[in-house]
């Protein structure tokens, strides 16, 4: 049995049930969760280069600040996260800035389940790994 590598992610968002609910499922699969609940918050722990973030979700409209701004920031950073995803109603990724969709941000839109949600963490992992060989080619070697 495989046991797939925790990934560290910052999920962001200024509605406390929502927070909780996304960071209690991300943890229940094994995923290393940092939780922030507002943008103040999240621009502390990405002014952080100690603090790896592979992966950022963050809410597009908070009290304090916007969840553009929070990605253009991760954008800045010197290991920037390798997936950056953003929960809304509000926004479509037609919104985002050319520098935000040629970083492939992806937008979830409000309400969504929560397994929708973790599948968007999918393509990561495989964009992050080689490319598997076809069985095809395997046999043929």
């Amino acid at each position: 049995m495989t046991t797939k590598p925790s990934r560290n992610l910052l999920v962001v968002d200024d509605e406390p049930e929502i927070l909780s609910e996304v960071v209690a499922y991300l943890r229940r699969r094994g995923e290393t969760v940092v939780a922030a609940s507002s943008f103040t918050e999240a621009m502390q722990i990405l002014s952080d280069d100690t603090v790896p973030i592979d992966i950022l979700i963050t809410d597009g409209r908070m009290p304090d600040g916007s969840g553009i701004d929070l990605l253009q920031a991760a954008l800045g950073r010197p290991c920037r996260p390798q997936s950056l995803i953003m929960m809304t109603g509000h926004f479509e990724e037609s919104d985002l800035t050319p520098e935000l969709q040629e970083a492939n941000v992806v937008v979830v839109n409000k309400p969504f389940s929560l397994g929708a949600l973790y599948r968007q963490l999918g393509p990561v992992a495989a964009a992050a790994s080689p490319p598997a060989t076809p069985a095809s080619e395997l046999a043929a070697a």
